[in-house]
């Protein structure tokens, strides 16, 4: 009876769990299926925001949760993107997603969409088919992209062509209204992998408002906006009317084939081109003129700005004549934009990790020698011979066994709470920052902060509409470790905002995030500073609710240290400064910054490392700077905990600084820009030193570009000499480019000094064409570009 018991129970068990498994079995299979695209027609950029498009399409039951996007910015900076997500059963939907940056540094090898039925913080992950890994064309932060918006593909066609004109620079040109199923966006972030969009005969006024703010900001934050022109473009601009350089009549001239070849470069034009009659409007900078025809000019919007031409960017005939893209090429100044493209396409981790060496060391790290000895001779002396008379006196002597323990757990308890009082109380939080101040007084730039915990657990960072917030790695959690991506960090976006969460901190360890940073209406300097007979005077008003301390002017190699400003204070200017002209800083990348080794240290060490990274944010300026700095937090972060925060904000602004010459002058090589067009695809270079001028260069042909400070030429009477030095005879040869018979004349000697007639050597932008013939090289060693002197008298 009992064995027939006990086979009817384990019939009925597993009669139970043949019903129990399949429907577990189909409870696991996946129901959702992802498909994604990166980029724009498969493309994106590297180190650049880049929109990521996901269909996701549910053949099960209703799914209400968040999608998890697992994909890494680079190998330092890495957080998951969370997007709550509700999906009926049978729908389809599609989300338009924009990562920090993609790179292929997924050390778990995790699949890179996560689905969490009822949310990531408690829900059930569920199973998914389709996209595992992100597949697109990545190409290098250095390509140069150029949205189009016209309604003709075939009216910009020069465009492709723009990189035959500098084989190093990739040029991609994608004409937005022709790409299929593509809607142009109304977020900023959407257009961020651009360097350039070019409007021709399109009415900006017909966008969205939307779009219309989200491509106005995105001008503010440092882009490039081509204008081409039309009837009625005031009517048409939308929301750019008051940001035009241009006010066109509707009166027409022309511009010779020949005008155009010289204003070119050496373009070939066969025939002349209607322009519209035109005026600057405030605050426009000419760029190309014909005598007194204005053929293209810019403003400066916030860090970007706009280029309005006065002639048509598509009309026949001038869009067919082969001269045309080297035209372009000189309007938008494609190697400075290429430049410029790998500052500002650069994810902010790339710009602030020798500043994260320095913000990650806390003061209370230091411990001090001479009070731990101090410490140890009063509790030896506590514990030997003072206990000892104690308790003699008291006659307690029997008591020393329990005694000495309590008195020393008493005294570790108390110098533990002294010593880490500031630990764990609160977080301690340190950002450093640098920022670019705008004309309009809006400030944009970059920060790292990091956070010494006072406990374990997460950390939650909320961010503003204006900044942006990214874990930077730390790779003892990383190392070796399974665990995916959102089990460190991840991203929340909000309507207002973000949130970061950084997740499973331990005590008292350091966690360092990034990000870029903007602020409107915040405040500026105005400076207004002359250079007279080598000295320097004029006045600094600070604008900012704030002090400036250690405010500093840079022009070339020259750094001279003015002084702190208080809240709505001013500095006057007196101070000599041996130079001739005042000009853009000379950028030089300096990696053997000192590392602090006391707490007083840190501070100028991390300030050192600020200003060699906030420098590069106005190199495309061509102008002096001031810098200055303040203990005051800008970037829109916060930690949702309370916490000590230690912030440094470093700001340079770039101005109109004025020079008085008078009689005879001397310029040299470090008064003047250089810069290197490779003519031939072999052809590489990389600047060493700017300061000893020391470079490298492949073997190859080269066009480099030896430019005055903008508006010199206004100074100067007559121009006497000019001294050309080749400095590496065995390697170089030097041709300079003749505007007059528009020809490469050969250099005959290693150092070529004119004297007639000078001027014929400089272009419309007042620089030097030289072209280089360099190599054969065997060595492989740094040269240096020619060297150049110019003499002349002021008016």
């Amino acid at each position: 009876m009992k064995k027939t018991n006990i086979t009817a129970l384990i019939l009925l068990f597993m009669l139970v769990i043949s019903f129990i498994l399949p429907v577990e079995q189909a409870s696991a299979a996946a129901t959702l299926d992802v498909q994604a695209k990166v980029g724009i027609a498969g493309k994106a950029k590297s180190q650049s925001v880049v929109p990521l498009q996901v269909t996701v399409k549910n053949n099960g039951a209703d799914f209400s949760g968040d999608m998890v996007i697992n994909a890494s910015s680079s190998y330092e900076a890495a957080s998951a993107q969370v997007l709550p997500i509700d999906i009926a059963a049978g729908e389809e939907k599609t989300f338009d997603i924009y990562l920090e940056g993609i790179d292929n540094y997924n050390s778990s090898n995790a699949d890179v969409f996560a689905f969490f039925e009822g949310g990531i913080e408690k829900g059930k992950k569920v199973a998914y088919n389709g996209t595992k890994q992100l597949q697109g064309n990545l190409l290098d932060p250095s390509s140069v992209f150029i949205y189009t918006l016209t309604d003709k593909s075939d009216r910009l066609s020069a465009f492709l062509s723009l990189s035959q004109l500098a084989p190093q620079n990739n040029v991609e040109v994608f004409n937005l209204n022709q790409i299929k199923d593509y809607t142009l966006p109304e977020n900023t972030e959407g257009f961020a992998m651009a360097n350039v969009i070019v409007i021709d005969e399109i009415a900006i006024a017909d966008l969205s408002q939307k779009q219309q703010e989200s491509l106005l900001k995105w001008v503010q934050n440092g882009g490039t906006l081509l204008l081409g022109a039309a009837d009625q473009v005031n009517a048409t601009a939308g929301i750019f009317k008051d940001y035009l350089p241009l006010a066109l009549s509707q009166q027409m001239t022309s511009v010779s084939a020949d005008s155009l070849s010289k204003l070119s470069g050496g373009g070939i034009f066969t025939k002349s081109i209607s322009v519209y009659s035109a005026t600057e409007n405030q605050e426009s900078i000419p760029v190309l003129t014909d005598n007194n025809t204005i053929l293209t000019s810019k403003k400066k919007v916030g860090s970007g700005e706009i280029i309005q031409t006065a002639f048509s960017l598509g009309d026949q005939p001038l869009a067919s004549m082969d001269g045309y893209v080297a035209l372009i090429s000189k309007i938008l100044n494609i190697q400075s934009i290429q430049q410029q493209g790998v500052m500002h396409g650069q994810s902010a981790i790339d710009k602030i990790y020798d500043i994260q060496q320095v913000n990650e060391l806390f003061p209370s790290f230091e411990v001090s020698v001479s009070y731990m000895l101090i410490v140890i001779i009063l509790y030896i002396v506590i514990i030997g011979p003072v206990l000892y008379f104690i308790l003699k006196k008291m006659d307690k002597r029997e008591h020393a066994w329990w005694v000495i323990p309590v008195i020393s757990i008493v005294l570790s308890i108390g110098l533990f709470i002294f010593g880490a009082k500031d630990r764990i109380i609160q977080p301690q939080v340190q950002q450093a920052a640098f920022y670019k101040i705008n004309d309009d007084r809006s400030v944009n730039g970059y920060y790292v902060e990091s956070i010494l915990t006072n406990r374990s657990g997460d950390f939650v960072v909320n961010a503003n509409k204006d900044t942006t917030a990214l874990a930077l790695r730390k790779y003892d959690r990383f190392s070796g470790s399974s665990r995916e991506l959102y089990e460190f960090s991840y991203i929340k976006e909000h309507s207002n905002g973000s949130t970061l969460t950084l997740r499973d901190l331990s005590y008292w360890s350091v966690q360092s995030f990034a990000g870029k940073t903007e602020a409107p209406n915040i405040g500026k300097m105005d400076i207004d500073i002359t250079l007279k007979n080598e000295k320097l005077s004029g006045t600094i008003k600070n604008n900012f609710p704030f002090a400036l301390k250690d405010v500093t002017l840079f022009s070339g190699i020259k750094e001279i240290r003015l002084g702190d400003i208080e809240p709505n204070g001013t500095l006057k200017v007196d101070t000599e400064l041996k130079t001739t002209v005042l000009q853009r800083p000379s950028i030089f990348n300096n990696y053997n910054f000192s590392f602090p080794t006391k707490k007083q240290e840190i501070n100028p060490a991390l300030i050192e490392r600020i200003n060699n990274q906030a420098l590069q944010l106005v190199e495309n300026d061509k102008k002096p700077v001031i810098t200055a700095w303040a203990d005051q937090a800008i970037a829109g972060v916060e930690l949702e905990t309370s916490a000590n925060m230690s912030p440094i904000s470093y700001f340079v602004q770039p101005f109109d600084g004025k020079v008085e010459l008078s009689g005879p002058f001397t310029m040299k090589r470090n008064n003047f820009t250089y810069s290197v067009n490779p003519l031939s695809s072999n052809a590489n270079y990389n600047e060493i030193d700017e300061q000893l001028n020391n470079w490298y260069l492949s073997d190859g042909l080269y066009e480099v570009s030896i430019a005055m400070p903008d508006n010199f030429m206004n100074l100067v009477q007559t121009l006497n000499e000019l001294t050309i030095s080749n400095k590496d005879v065995n390697r170089m040869q030097l041709s300079i480019w003749n505007n007059e018979t528009k020809k490469y004349e050969p250099f005959v000697d290693a150092k070529q000094v004119f004297t007639d007639n000078i001027t014929k050597y400089f272009n419309n932008n007042d620089e030097l064409l030289i072209e280089i013939k360099f190599g054969p090289d065997q060595t492989g060693e740094q040269t240096k570009l020619p060297d150049i002197e110019l003499k002349g008298v002021a008016k």
